[in-house]
């Protein structure tokens, strides 16, 4: 059985993006982004308006199965171009924006002299 500190521990910590962390690369981790900014303001509209399933089948001209996945966030199963002529058909303005990326932030050091090191490495083991 486990103890209350061990089920409160994260099982695992990002490193800053989580689609790098899954091992995607930067073109895929784009797209993923994208995709799910149009997402997030396509169903907002569709919550706010109180849209049905049979409504938007007929506005989006989309199978059912297609804003059943659109609903429920399945974006794999839809593309970047579909997703905006959803947000089309929807009376929606779609922009794209592209931005240079921002310069990395430099890497600081840290030094310890090799005198501090040998003698918390002394104080470890006497310890």
């Amino acid at each position: 059985m486990k103890n209350a500190s061990q089920s409160n521990k994260p099982g695992h910590v990002t490193k800053g993006d989580l689609f790098d962390d899954l091992g995607f690369s930067p073109a895929e981790t784009l797209e993923m982004k994208i995709k799910a900014e149009i997402w997030q303001a396509l169903l907002q509209h569709i919550e706010e308006q109180g849209f049905k399933q049979a409504y938007l089948v007929a506005t989006l001209k989309a199978h059912q199965p297609d804003v059943s996945n659109l609903l429920r966030g399945k974006l794999a199963r839809i593309s970047i171009t579909k997703l905006i002529q959803f947000a089309g058909r929807l009376n929606l303005e779609a922009r794209v924006k592209l931005t240079s990326p921002k310069p990395a932030k430099p890497v600081s050091s840290v030094k310890v002299s090799t005198a501090k090191a040998a003698k918390s490495r002394r104080e470890l083991v006497s310890a």
